[in-house]
């Protein structure tokens, strides 16, 4: 086994670092307790497609995707960040680097084919937030948010609004390394010919 792989994993030690901060953080926050249904009777299920409507809504009223859209480059590079631990990993282990190989030194292509994702990547992201939202408030009490907090139920929002996001963060990780490993993946594939 050669050094040189292990050079290239010490260059983003200090990033690898923050991101693990960063990620415990959140890990944390996701370990609160689930709050109990909006709904606890036999109707709750029948109105499920009524509060995934009231969640788009939401979600358009409250202009939830341009803030994702802000933030979608940080969740790049916190799955990236994923990724490189998981080829850490494999380094200490003696396995099979090349899967990495794409990760490490992203080509221009991978990186195109990603940028080119982020649309995709959003929509995933917005029909997560949806479902998750839907499970969260009835369709009455997502109407009641979107008229911006004028009544009880925006103080509940705002109450659960940190465990929301928390459940958003780890939902919008595992859709941009799902688009990461496929924009790699090709450049993996090209390489074996």
């Amino acid at each position: 086994m050669t050094h040189r792989p292990t050079r290239r994993w010490r260059s983003g030690s200090a990033t690898l670092g923050v991101a693990l901060l960063c990620a415990s953080t959140v890990h944390g926050q996701a370990r609160r307790p689930a709050l109990p249904a909006p709904a606890a009777n036999a109707d709750a299920a029948a109105d499920y497609d009524e509060r995934r409507a009231a969640a788009g809504r939401l979600l358009v009223v409250s202009r939830f995707r341009a803030r994702q859209a802000v933030l979608i480059k940080d969740a790049i590079r916190a799955a990236e960040s994923e990724m490189t631990e998981d080829c850490l990993n494999r380094a200490a282990t003696g396995r099979n680097m090349k899967p990495c190989d794409a990760l490490v030194s992203p080509s221009a292509s991978t990186k195109a084919r990603l940028a080119a994702s982020e649309s995709a990547i959003l929509d995933d992201v917005m029909a997560a937030s949806q479902t998750i939202y839907a499970k969260r408030f009835t369709a009455a009490e997502m109407d009641e948010i979107s008229r911006f907090f004028r009544m009880p139920v925006g103080q509940r929002y705002a109450a659960t609004y940190p465990q929301l996001l928390a459940d958003v963060q780890t939902r919008k990780r595992e859709i941009v390394r799902r688009y990461l490993s496929a924009a790699a993946s090709a450049d993996t594939k090209g390489s074996q010919r």
